[in-house]
Formats: C-alpha cells, sequence, structure tokens
C-alpha cells in the first residue's frame, strides 16, 4: 500500500452511492492520493470551503445539489479540475457552462482506469 503524506494530492470524491464513493476512495488511497468523501454536492461545497483540493471527482445524478450544479459552481470560481462520472451522456453539453477543467467519465467504467486518468489530469494542471 502507498503511503500518502502530506503533500499527496487531495481530491475529493462525491456520490450519493456510499459503496461507489468507498470503492473509488480506497482505490485512489492505495495509489497515494488524499481522499475526502462528500455524498452530494451540497456535503462538497461546504468541504470545498474549508479545504483546498487538487481534484473533485463527481457524480453527475445526486440529491440537494447535483453534480452539474457543483460543477458550474467549482468552474465560476476557478476551482480545481473536475472529473465528472454519469452514465447519461445525452444533452451534458447543454447543461454545463464550459468544458474548460471539465472531464467525463462514462459510467459505467473500469475503476482500475482511475488512477491513471487522475495523474494525467493532475499532471495537466
Amino acid at each position: 500500500m502507498t503511503k500518502t503524506n502530506r503533500d499527496s494530492p487531495q481530491i475529493l470524491v462525491v456520490d450519493d452511492d456510499i459503496n461507489i464513493r468507498n470503492s473509488l476512495a480506497d482505490l485512489l488511497a492505495t495509489n497515494g492520493y488524499i481522499v475526502v468523501q462528500a455524498a452530494d454536492g451540497l456535503e462538497a461545497t461546504l468541504k470545498m470551503k474549508n479545504q483546498n483540493f487538487n481534484l473533485i471527482i463527481t457524480d453527475l445524478n445526486m440529491p440537494k445539489k447535483d453534480g452539474i450544479k457543483l460543477t458550474n459552481e467549482i468552474i465560476s470560481s476557478g476551482g480545481p479540475p473536475v472529473l465528472l462520472m454519469t452514465g447519461e451522456l445525452d444533452n451534458y453539453e447543454i447543461k454545463l457552462k464550459s468544458l474548460k477543467n471539465v472531464m467525463l467519465l462514462p459510467k459505467p467504467f473500469n475503476p482500475k482506469i482511475l488512477p491513471a486518468l487522475v495523474a494525467k489530469i493532475l499532471s495537466s494542471k
């Protein structure tokens, strides 16, 4: 298992499905990232006020505040890159104000690709 330290990139994983959240968090932590979890966009917004993240990985459909609202909020505040996970790719581009700094990851996906994808996103910042 890879150890994390204070200098490890910090990632916020946002998904209302606790199993998905835990799986992604475990996978990323094993690859040396510091991972914080949030159950929805509202909780994510609160965590972003108190902590700086290098990347936000969020689901599209969630209660309280969905991934589109959260992503647009992050974009307008000049926040970190966003990896938006969704099984619904139809009309997503209409819902997002801008795709700058946003990458879409269609569901379902092989979790084994996630660490390489995260490393690529973080290295291109």
